[in-house]
């Protein structure tokens, strides 16, 4: 059974980040870059564990953004991954279910960036079908290439109707 615990940056320690980093190189077949591991950080981590083994993560982290020319905290999720020897056995779902429930609860709206929309659909998160850009110094770019990739999911907004415009900071590494 997938034992799930909530964990802020802090509360890492030397061995289970050593242990996320291995899970993560492996999870991403490689592709997990350096920035993507800072990427992780900012927010709360989802830590799946079997038998005392960590399995599985995800993070949810804090990024304030202008949604439709409205500031907000948006929850951004990052870094999911389970153990490949363990794909397909539903600990991704349970963990995902985890963060999604955290994401509805804590924010008004929630987004990330994936090529396995299938996966987040069936957690009920839908497809961006609005503009992304990116904000470097003050200056707005259009990342329309980033658009297909984008989901969102409304959380203790009163808006029934998802993201049109949204512009994140700029960060190293992908900016989404």
């Amino acid at each position: 059974m997938l034992r799930i615990s909530r964990s802020l940056d802090s509360d890492l320690t030397t061995q289970i980040e050593s242990a996320l980093q291995s899970l993560m190189s492996e999870a991403f077949e490689g592709d997990f870059s350096e920035e993507d591991w800072q990427h992780t950080f900012g927010g709360m981590r989802f830590l799946g564990y079997v038998n005392n083994q960590l399995i599985a993560h995800g993070a949810v982290i804090q990024r304030w953004m202008d949604v439709d020319g409205e500031r907000k905290l948006v929850g951004y999720v990052e870094g999911i991954a389970v153990a490949p020897t363990l794909w397909r056995k539903g600990f991704g779902s349970l963990l995902m279910a985890e963060l999604t429930t955290y994401c509805r609860s804590g924010f008004p709206l929630s987004m990330l960036s994936t090529s396995e929309k299938d996966f987040y659909r069936r957690h009920g998160w839908s497809d961006f079908a609005g503009e992304s850009h990116v904000s470097n110094a003050g200056v707005e770019i259009r990342t329309e290439d980033e658009d297909k990739g984008l989901m969102y999911l409304l959380g203790s907004s009163l808006d029934n109707f998802g993201p049109r415009k949204v512009v994140c900071e700029s960060r190293e590494g992908d900016a989404w």
